[in-house]
């Protein structure tokens, strides 16, 4: 047994920790790329996202590898995602190549365990140990990330506040436990957020709502937040692997989950319009109330709950006097032409935010 699994932002390395510490063999694809991109194309149906580009891509590429079992989220419509496993499954095999896959969704996790279990002979007790390890690995990346993404723009000694991240990210990966990991989030928590910044009113916030896997792989987004925090702008987004995973997969969440979105959402977008519109609209009318001064919208080309949340985004920019700026991702994209229509709509976020004062 060889296992492997796509890429989707970082979530790889808790994964490659929990297949660490159940002495399960693993294989890492390559980051998505133009390789990915390539492999995908060659075996996907005319007219798929971006995104089941890349993922049956870094499958292939791990299959080419020798990995013999693959790990994958599935899923049920209206969003494709729901779909991206069972698709890939078959045009994979279709091409020849023989693997089993492995089904994290509602129905699959008995067969799953079976299979573990027979292979390499790891007791349900290891696995939901791992899992619990892996989950706050996870958590206490998010943190990092969140941290930086929202505070390193405007700290007031970012030299200081980048040895402090790269400190936590180091201890995060040294960490051998559930119970460190705990106490080093809180710590984390303690200290970064009290670090001196400067007034929200000096540096500008940027907003980033859409599908989950443009808004986490960099490769699917071109590298979008790399590129504004190079510009020294915060960026505030609510979409996060911590976040969804336990309201889709944990039955006694989902509908208090679904309830919040829509109570967030109102009157803009009244029911669930599948995939992620329905946490874009939500999101986009929290971000907006206070802490940012424009909202980007990041969708695969073709995504209907994001053509269905931009109409309801549009209808919030007017009346809210929002700017709101949404982008469709293929594998066309021009880097070039996406950063042009970047500056373009930051200069107008920045216009706005200075106008008050200016008159």
């Amino acid at each position: 047994m060889l296992l492997s699994f796509p890429h989707m932002g970082n979530i790889h390395f808790p994964l490659t920790r929990v297949c660490q510490v159940l002495d399960i063999p693993y294989l890492l694809p390559s980051p998505p790329g133009p390789k990915a991109l390539a492999l995908g194309q060659e075996l996907a149906p005319e007219g798929s996202c971006l995104p089941f580009l890349l993922v049956l891509g870094n499958m292939r590429e791990a299959l080419d590898q020798g990995a013999d079992t693959i790990l994958m989220l599935g899923g049920s419509g209206p969003c494709r995602f729901g779909y991206f496993v069972y698709l890939a499954d078959k045009l994979l095999k279709d091409a020849g190549y023989e693997f089993q896959m492995l089904i994290v969704d509602k129905g699959h996790h008995l067969e799953n365990y079976t299979f573990l279990k027979k292979e390499r002979e790891i007791k349900l007790s290891q696995i939901i140990s791992a899992v619990q390890y892996g989950w706050e690995l996870l958590n206490c990346q998010d943190m990092v990330e969140r941290m930086e993404r929202e505070y390193f723009p405007a700290v007031c000694e970012p030299l200081k506040f980048k040895e402090e991240l790269a400190y936590y990210r180091k201890r995060i990966e040294e960490a051998c436990s559930r119970t460190d990991l705990k106490s080093l989030r809180k710590e984390m928590v303690e200290n970064l957020e009290n670090t001196p910044r400067r007034p929200v009113e000096s540096v500008l916030r940027i907003g980033l709502v859409g599908d989950i896997y443009t808004m986490l792989e960099p490769q699917a987004n071109q590298h979008i937040e790399e590129y504004l925090l190079s510009k020294g702008i915060c960026i505030y987004k609510d979409m996060a692997v911590t976040k969804w995973i336990p309201n889709v997969f944990l039955p006694w969440r989902k509908s208090k989950y679904k309830r919040h979105l829509l109570k967030e959402s109102y009157p803009y977008l009244c029911n669930s319009v599948g995939g992620f519109g329905l946490e874009s609209v939500a999101s986009t009318c929290k971000l907006g109330k206070n802490e940012v001064d424009g909202i980007i919208q990041l969708f695969p080309l073709g995504c209907m709950p994001e053509i269905v949340a931009r109409s309801a985004l549009n209808k919030i920019c007017k009346e809210e006097r929002l700017p709101v700026m949404s982008i469709t991702m293929d594998q066309h994209q021009s880097m070039t032409g996406f950063q042009t229509r970047l500056e373009a709509f930051l200069d107008l976020v920045q216009n706005k935010k200075e106008a008050p004062s200016a008159s």
